[in-house]
């Protein structure tokens, strides 16, 4: 699959889940800079990494979704929490990985189509 159809899947996993579609294309680890991207740019080949950065709804957590070097749907993520953080006092980290999860889900279901 290429970066460009990545892309375009992974936008369409967001919306579907109610996020944002806005795509980030990385081209070397020097672009990198969140954390999640960082800990992304682990699974980056030599082409461009198309990546979809997310707070979730969360103060302290940072998602970023996108495929591996297979083309499996991946999201890598940081944070970090305080006993009153209203991330975890109002359930937010829950729904922010329940939504994680939608968003991984339908990746998946978007490549395999590609494949088929």
């Amino acid at each position: 699959m290429t970066e460009q159809r990545q892309a375009e899947l992974i936008a369409a996993a967001c919306k579907e889940a109610g996020l944002d579609s806005h795509i980030r294309w990385i081209e070397s680890k020097k672009q990198a800079d969140t954390w999640a991207e960082k800990i992304a740019m682990r699974f980056k080949d030599r082409s461009n990494l198309p990546v979809k950065n997310s707070y979730m709804y969360c103060d302290t957590l940072d998602m970023c979704f996108c495929y591996n070097q297979q083309g499996m749907p991946i999201m890598t993520y940081a944070g970090y929490v305080t006993a009153d953080s209203p991330d975890i006092t109002e359930g937010k980290l829950l729904e922010a990985f329940r939504r994680a999860r939608q968003v991984l889900s339908t990746m998946k279901e978007l490549a395999e189509e590609e494949k088929a």
